[in-house]
């Protein structure tokens, strides 16, 4: 996100159109909704930190950052993202199905207001990796290497892999993770603090807005139209929104400034507070003497554009203006069934989608057809010649202008209407040279970066089984529902309740349900009958006993199947011998187990037999050493390499 260069004399001409990209940008995009002090931010590519305002496109390759005394908030359709101060937040992905966000430092509050099946929402701090599981509010604080990570559930369910760590935080619950190489975890009780007040009096109630009757609610802005607007019906267009308290002389794209943002180039960033959806979706009318938005059709997924906008003077030079003595630009707005083509990219399907809200499908369809058939061509005559009836409404002003980033309404000038529909109308903007950033005046500290595990485990709500593409987040399938794949492509869901089996290089294969498994050296295992028990040898895979049935076993033999249910002792040198069914056992150095009460879990000491634990209770193990017992229904860590050990559950007070 550059400011636009401020060289007056290498402003008189522009660049040729680069060459146009036949990828499809970016069609999901948010916007920063608020900023209490001071807000910086910086692209991918970029190092240097710059000054961020209201409105500001968020997409993938941003990072934001708060000083030590600010706060900001940042939404996407209708989720909303507030940073605490000192917070550096990325935007790793962004699209229609997934939200990926990295915190190196600092802290997040998240209202996930919806959530899509097949849709992720997931968060990387230094220590791991969050993901959102449901529609709810959420706070994250990513913790420094003194201080341990926060991850907290007001409402909704959320998972943290990290290390050796992967568990599940419920509703009303705060995780608690430590550590470095090793991590803990303890849960907490979620209490609310000042930072979760302010994102919660920042909240509004989607279910008291009409806007989302006409708009989508992924469209991103749409939640600041009710306050500053009102809908009605116009015989031509449908449903349109009418801004509230804009001056008499007011036109569309008159009050903000020009920013060049990578892949679209020249966007527009209105200064109203309700200015993101109006001026990056949909098109504008003179209705009955008054400007209307008119969002058009209502379609799932609107597609954002930087400006939805034709200029005014040639590419290159501009134009005159009477009286002026520097060239100028001016610009309007497109108004419906006018075709907006992007000087960014020549992809039909975003050209399609783009334009779909507000032009006829027929219209579109003929100006992709060209394009299919001419991809280097310059933009169709159709496009060209428009009517374009909002050219008198243009704003003009001299090109220095655009270039410094300068407020437009500062710096409009007044041009006679009669100019401005003899002057020659493009649909390409103007190319400039960026300056460089302007630094904000301090920047992060230095922080871990915040990386997503490696080898994560695949991640779906409780009871929904997913599916998986390489470079893709996961995707939910039916609760409960087994996997089933082939070489190459992502998992399948199968029948709920359904096992699996698998072929050496071969995807799992979905197999009877309940059923159990059997296997062969070197072979997945195979489905055995529902219910059976195994049986094996040594060197040999378990082979299916009689169902229900324990096992007893001689030295260099298999296990050989005992009365069902029935618990076993054993003697030095000898196999084991069936005990009274259910009871657990202990033992003591030479001598054979001896059984302990029913349920009852076991202890042990190096080089001794194990001794019965605590009903209930726990278990712990050191390197090197056999499991103990831990204080009953505490939650387990482990280390990697190492054996679980128990982890501690706390609340306050």
């Amino acid at each position: 996100m550059r400011r636009l260069a401020s060289g007056f004399l290498a402003l008189l001409l522009f660049a040729a159109v680069p060459a146009l990209a036949q990828e499809e940008p970016p069609g999901r995009v948010g916007r920063v909704s608020l900023v209490e002090g001071q807000l910086s931010f910086h692209l991918a590519d970029e190092t240097q930190w710059s000054e961020a305002a209201v409105n500001y496109p968020v997409a993938t390759g941003g990072s934001f950052w708060t000083d030590p005394q600010s706060r900001a908030e940042i939404r996407v359709g209708a989720q909303t993202i507030n940073l605490a101060n000192n917070t550096e937040l990325g935007v790793v992905k962004l699209n229609d199905e997934a939200t990926q966000l990295s915190v190196p430092q600092g802290r997040i509050g998240l209202h996930v207001r919806q959530l899509a099946q097949g849709n992720t929402v997931q968060v990387d701090i230094p220590r791991g990796a969050v993901w959102l599981l449901a529609p709810g509010v959420y706070d994250i604080d990513a913790g420094t290497a003194d201080q341990p990570a926060r991850v907290t559930v007001f409402e909704g369910s959320a998972r943290f892999v990290g290390g050796t760590l992967d568990l599940t935080i419920n509703n009303g619950d705060a995780a608690v993770i430590s550590g470095t190489d090793t991590l803990a975890a303890a849960i907490e009780r979620a209490t609310p603090d000042a930072f979760v007040q302010w994102c919660r009096s920042r909240d509004y109630r989607q279910k008291r807005l009409a806007a989302p009757k006409y708009v989508s609610t992924h469209m991103t802005g749409y939640e600041e139209l009710d306050d500053h607007g009102s809908w009605a019906a116009a015989p031509q267009y449908g449903q349109v929104w009418y801004p509230r308290s804009v001056p008499a002389d007011w036109a569309p794209y008159r009050e903000g400034h020009w920013v060049s943002i990578q892949p679209w180039g020249m966007t527009w960033v209105d200064s109203q507070p309700w200015g993101f959806a109006p001026f990056h979706y949909g098109r504008w009318a003179r209705i009955q003497g008054r400007w209307g938005w008119v969002p058009g059709r209502v379609v799932p997924r609107p597609v954002y554009a930087p400006a939805l906008v034709a200029f005014i003077g040639q590419p290159e030079v501009g134009f005159a203006v009477p009286g002026a003595r520097e060239p100028a630009v001016g610009w309007f707005p497109l108004a419906p069934n006018e075709v907006y083509v992007p000087s960014y990219s020549r992809n039909v399907n975003y050209i399609r989608n783009v334009n779909i809200t507000n032009v006829s499908v027929t219209k579109i369809t003929n100006v992709t057809n060209i394009i299919v058939n001419r991809p280097a061509a310059a933009p169709p005559v159709q496009v060209v010649q428009q009517n374009f009836a909002n050219r008198t409404a243009a704003t003009v002003v001299p090109v220095k202008a655009i270039a410094e980033g300068a407020k437009v309404k500062q710096v409009a000038l007044q041009v006679p209407p009669q100019t401005l529909q003899k002057a020659p109308v493009s649909v390409q903007p103007p190319k400039v040279t960026p300056a460089a950033v302007r630094p904000a005046p301090s920047r992060p500290a230095d922080a871990p970066a915040a990386v997503p595990p490696k080898d994560a485990p695949p991640i779906r709500p409780p009871g929904v089984a997913t599916t998986t593409t390489p470079g893709k987040p996961p995707v939910a399938a039916q609760p409960d529902a087994a996997t089933k794949a082939e070489p190459g492509k992502p998992p399948v869901a199968a029948p709920p309740g359904t096992a699996t089996k698998a072929e050496p290089g071969k995807p799992p294969v979905a197999a009877q349900p309940g059923a159990a498994t059997k296997a062969e050296p070197g072979k997945p295992p195979v489905a055995a009958p529902p219910g059976t028990a195994t049986k094996a040898e040594p060197g040999k895979p378990p082979v299916a006993a009689q169902p229900g049935a324990a096992t007893k076993a001689e030295p260099g033999k298999p296990p050989v199947a005992a009365q069902p249910g029935a618990a076993t002792k054993a003697e030095p040198g000898k196999p084991p011998v069936a005990a009274q069914p259910g009871a657990a056992t202990k033992a003591e150095p030479g001598k054979p187990p001896v059984a302990a009460p029913p349920g009852a879990a076991t202890k042990a000491e190096p080089g001794k037999p194990p001794v019965a634990a605590p009903l209930g209770a726990a278990t712990r193990t050191e390197p090197g050493k056999p499991p103990g017992a831990a204080p009953p229904g505490a939650a387990t860590r482990t280390e990697p390499g190492k054996p679980p050990v128990a982890a501690t559950r706390t609340e306050p007070g």
